[in-house]
C-alpha cells in the first residue's frame, strides 16, 4: 500500500549548500588522469574521482587571445566546469577572423606551421594553470563534409598511415610533457574509409604520450566502442545523442541519453563513458526550453552509468565574428550557471559508487513510458544506503524503498535550479510510498534524495 504525505515542507535553503557549492567550485585535482580499477570512472593522479564535466569550445583557438582565454576559462572553472573540449586544427577551410596562422602549411598534415602550434602551446599551458583538462580533437573529422576526413579533399586519406603516423608521433611528442590532456580521436563521424588513418594516428599519440588518455567521437546515436572493437588506444568510450524528437541531426531517430548509456554500461570489456555531446544551450530551435534540456541530459548521464557529461552553447563556434562580439553573455547562460548545483550534489554523494537503476527498482509508478524525453531515472550507491531520482518534469512518483539499506528512509527534495533542499519526511522502509515535487511549473525538474535514516544523513551534505 501508499502512504500519503499529509504535509509538504516549506522549501528551506539548506546553509551547508552554499558551503557545499564553494567545496565544489574550488575542487582541485592533480593531473594526469587514469582510470580507477573498476573502469567505471576516471581518476586523478591521487586516485581521486573525477567528475567529468566539460564545455564545448570548439573553437577557442582561434577565436579569442590569451588573457581573454584565461578569463574564459576561470569563468568555466567558477561554474564548476572540469574539462573544455577544443579542436586543435579547427575546420581546414573556414575563414577564421582572428586566426593569423594556419596549422599546416599547404594543408599537408606532415608539415605542420610552427608559429600556430607555438600559439596553442601557450593555450596548453594556460589551461593546466587553470586546472583545467583540454580534451583535444586533434584532426576534427566532422560530420558535413568540412573537416580534415569527411572532406572531399581528402586531407587526412591524402596523408594515408604513413603522413598521419607522422603527424600523430609529432603532437604526441609535442604535447606528451603536459598532464591536462585528453585525445579525441575522430569528431561528429564514424571513422569511414579513414579507419586506417585514424588507428595509425591514434596509436602514434598513445605511443609518444602512454599517460595522456584517449576517446573517440563518433557520429550521433554512437559510441566510440559502437565503431572501434577493443583498441589499446581507447581509454575512455564517448555517447552521443541528441533526445527523442530531436530531427535536426543526419539520423532522425535520435535515442534518449540513458538509453545510449544503459547499453554502454552493459558493454564488456568494461570503459569509463561520458556523454560527449547532445544538445547546446540556445541553438537548437525544436527545444522549448534549452536550460532544462541541458540540466536534463545531465542529470541523465550521471545517473545512467556515465562518469560525467558535457554542455555546449553557441560559444563552440567562437571563431566566428558574431560570437565573438558576445561570448561573455553567451558563456553566462542559465542553464550553464545551474551545473553547478549538479556539481554541489554529485560531488557530495558518492557519485562514483552510483549504480544505474536500469530495472526501475525504486521507481514503481510515474515514471514515464520509457524511450521519451521525460523519463524519470534513478541511481543507487553500491553500499544501498542511499538513492537519487531525476524528475524532468512534474508527476506524482511512487517510490518502493526495499532495494535501500535501512529500516527508515530519509526523504529529501532537491532544486536542480537553485540548489535548494526540504526535507520530504522519513519512512518505514516496508511501505512504499507517493511523492509529489514541491512545484508543478511547466520546466521545473527536481531531484528526490533517499537516505538511509540510520546514517543520519539529513541532508546530501551532511556525511
Amino acid at each position: 500500500m501508499f502512504l500519503s504525505r499529509t504535509q509538504l515542507p516549506k522549501l528551506i535553503t539548506i546553509s551547508l549548500l552554499l558551503i557545499s557549492v564553494e567545496f565544489s567550485l574550488a575542487q582541485h585535482y592533480t593531473f594526469p588522469l587514469g582510470v580507477s580499477s573498476n573502469k567505471r570512472y576516471l581518476v586523478d593522479a591521487k586516485g581521486k574521482p573525477f567528475l567529468y564535466v566539460s564545455d564545448s569550445g570548439w573553437e577557442l583557438l582561434f577565436g579569442l587571445d590569451l588573457n581573454d582565454t584565461r578569463k574564459y576559462f576561470l569563468k568555466r572553472k567558477q561554474q564548476g566546469f572540469s574539462v573544455v573540449h577544443i579542436m586543435l586544427t579547427g575546420f581546414p577551410d573556414k575563414d577564421y577572423p582572428k586566426s593569423t596562422h594556419l596549422p599546416f602549411h599547404n594543408f599537408d598534415l606532415t608539415q605542420p606551421n610552427e608559429k600556430f602550434f607555438s600559439y596553442a602551446d601557450k593555450v596548453v599551458a594556460l589551461a593546466d594553470s587553470c586546472n583545467v583538462i583540454l580534451a583535444i580533437a586533434p584532426l576534427w573529422y566532422s560530420c558535413c563534409n568540412d573537416g580534415w576526413s569527411s572532406n572531399p579533399k581528402k586531407y587526412m586519406k591524402k596523408a594515408g598511415i604513413k603522413g598521419s603516423t607522422e603527424f600523430g608521433e609529432y603532437i604526441g611528442n609535442r604535447y606528451k610533457n603536459y598532464n591536462n590532456i585528453l585525445w579525441i580521436m575522430g569528431g561528429d563521424n564514424d571513422p569511414g574509409e579513414n579507419r586506417g588513418e585514424v588507428k595509425a594516428f591514434a596509436e602514434a599519440i598513445k605511443k609518444a604520450a602512454p599517460h595522456q588518455p584517449i576517446t573517440y567521437h563518433a557520429a550521433s546515436t554512437h559510441s566510440s566502442t559502437d565503431v572501434w572493437d577493443n583498441e589499446q588506444w581507447l581509454d575512455v568510450s564517448m555517447t552521443y545523442t541528441y533526445f527523442r524528437g530531436f530531427h535536426k541531426a543526419w539520423n532522425y531517430v535520435q535515442p534518449d541519453i540513458y538509453e545510449v548509456n544503459y547499453s554502454e554500461y552493459k558493454k564488456y570489456p568494461i570503459r569509463p563513458f561520458l556523454i560527449g555531446e547532445s544538445t547546446y544551450e540556445n541553438e537548437h530551435t525544436d527545444v522549448t526550453d534549452t536550460k532544462l534540456q541541458v540540466r536534463k541530459q545531465a542529470y541523465y548521464a550521471m545517473l545512467s552509468g556515465a562518469c560525467g557529461h558535457s554542455y555546449g552553447s553557441p560559444f563552440w563556434n567562437i571563431g566566428s565574428a558574431a560570437v565573438q562580439a558576445d561570448w561573455q553573455k553567451i558563456i553566462d547562460l542559465p542553464g550553464a550557471n545551474s551545473l553547478k548545483y549538479l556539481n554541489a550534489l554529485f560531488e557530495t554523494f558518492n557519485w562514483e559508487t552510483l549504480i544505474p537503476d536500469m530495472e526501475s527498482k525504486l521507481i514503481v509508478s510515474g515514471n514515464n513510458r520509457y524511450a521519451t524525453n521525460d523519463y524519470a531515472v534513478a541511481a543507487i550507491t553500491t553500499d544501498r544506503q542511499r538513492g537519487i531520482i531525476y524528475l524532468p518534469s512534474f508527476r506524482k512518483i511512487g517510490i518502493n524503498f526495499s532495494p535501500l539499506a535501512g529500516e527508515k528512509i530519509n526523504t529529501s527534495w532537491y532544486n536542480p535550479r537553485t540548489g535548494e533542499l526540504s526535507f520530504a519526511g522519513t519512512y518505514n522502509k516496508k511501505l512504499n510510498q507517493e511523492f509529489t515535487p514541491p512545484t508543478s511549473v511547466i520546466g521545473d525538474d527536481w531531484v528526490l534524495i533517499l537516505d538511509d535514516a540510520s546514517k543520519k544523513y539529513s541532508s546530501p551534505f551532511n556525511h
